[in-house]
């Protein structure tokens, strides 16, 4: 495992960040200038810069009438890590304090907490609110893909996604055995992906029973099935599922034998990633010309802001 590996690794086991303090950057060393002590700049004084300036209990305020920004900060610092990535040193930095921001903060203002969430105040009539800002540490994303075929039982060849696949879970036709259950690796399509969506097919079933799909290295929970189907029917339902904690991994079993197909239609993630391959505006997945992925975003965002639905 690589050392990205590890630091994403790191990251999940924090799932959003339930009570627990953000990993740092492993592996990296941040210098900062040496600095003495404060500045005890006075109000009314000017910023002292590369020193720590101790304005007390004041705030400073920046006012504009120009057409841009009233605050720009840039760092054009950058360095590149083993793998050819361009690290940026930041702009910006929030310290984090506290596991709220206060009642009596005005609305606009923007902190940290404790846990590495970043909180905003929004004032509407008024009326103060405590909002979280969305990021992959504290929450999720839903990424459509381009319909993926997992497996398919009827065939060797769609096989072999199954991990454990062997004469104990799989008869000799490629059937999913009764009361077996067997691991579906999914790292193909998904990194460190939280749950999926996809749609089951049973067919040939020697009798009436279920199947059930859930996330791989946990006990298989018992009172809920993905399917229900009879001897010999061929019967299809869409499922949405948790992935392995550790590995990219569904489990699937079976109450009494018979094929299986899943396909997924797309992932949950939130500090993982899906294949770029097969996503909706992919090369791989339809062609558009030469336009990469990131150009087709831009276009659909620039097209969305200059047009409007019938409903607004």
């Amino acid at each position: 495992m690589t050392e990205k590996q590890d630091k994403t690794v790191d990251r999940r086991r924090l799932l959003r960040r339930a009570g627990t303090v953000a990993a740092g950057v492993a592996g990296t060393t941040v210098v900062g200038a040496a600095v003495a002590a404060p500045a005890q700049a006075a109000p009314g004084d000017p910023v002292v810069q590369g020193a720590t300036n101790a304005a007390g209990a004041t705030t400073t305020t920046l006012t504009s009438t120009a057409a841009g920004p009233t605050l720009q900060l840039g760092n054009t610092s950058t360095t590149t890590d083993v793998d050819g990535a361009v690290l940026a040193r930041p702009a910006l930095r929030l310290t984090p304090s506290g596991d709220y921001l206060h009642p009596d903060s005005l609305g606009g203002s923007l902190g940290m907490d404790a846990y590495g969430n970043l909180q905003v105040v929004a004032d509407f009539q008024g009326v103060r609110y405590l909002d979280y800002v969305h990021t992959t540490g504290n929450s999720n994303q839903i990424v459509p893909i381009a319909p993926q075929r997992v497996i398919d039982t009827r065939a060797a060849s769609s096989r072999t996604r199954i991990r454990n696949a062997s004469s104990t879970t799989l008869d000799s036709s490629g059937r999913l055995r009764d009361g077996q259950t067997i691991h579906v690796d999914l790292s193909d399509f998904v990194h460190f992906g939280d749950a999926l969506f996809g749609n089951l097919t049973v067919t040939t079933a020697v009798a009436s029973g279920f199947v059930q799909i859930f996330p791989y290295g946990g006990p298989r929970p018992t009172s809920f099935s993905s399917i229900n189907y009879l001897t010999n029917q061929v019967v299809a339902n869409s499922f949405m599922s948790g992935i392995g904690y550790e590995q990219d991994w569904i489990s699937v079993y079976a109450a009494r034998t018979t094929h299986i197909i899943i396909d997924v239609v797309a992932f949950v993630v939130g500090v993982g990633s899906v294949n770029p391959g097969i996503l909706p505006m992919s090369a791989g997945a339809m062609a558009r010309g030469a336009e990469s992925p990131e150009q087709l975003k831009a276009k659909r965002a620039a097209k969305a802001k200059s047009t409007a639905p019938s409903w607004k």
